[in-house]
């Protein structure tokens, strides 16, 4: 399923992934639950719990998997953002969900 968002809420029950194209400089934050974030462009694995937040880097894609069942927020780059990873992530940007 492709989900375009300029920003927004998505619920993930445990097992669940979510794949997210171009997510570059965009903040992903967990209200409650936890996910497991991994992409070619950040080093190791992400571990986030309820509450905590991390900021997405480079043009690849990145991949959630719901670790619990989850409620995760994604927000967009600020507009005034001058990197290309940040560009990369406009209002609009086409994320995919899929069933694990």
């Amino acid at each position: 399923m492709k989900v375009n968002l300029t920003h927004g809420a998505i619920d993930l029950a445990q097992g669940k992934l979510l794949s997210l194209d171009a997510a570059g400089g965009w903040t992903l934050q967990v209200s409650h639950g936890s996910i497991w974030v991994t992409s070619p462009d950040m080093p190791g694995d992400h571990f986030i719990h309820g509450g905590q937040k991390i900021r997405l880097s480079g043009a690849s894609r990145v991949v959630v998997e719901a670790l619990r069942d989850c409620a995760i927020q994604l927000a967009p780059a600020s507009a005034t953002a001058k990197s290309p990873a940040r560009r990369a992530a406009a209002p609009g940007t086409a994320f995919n969900a899929c069933a694990a």
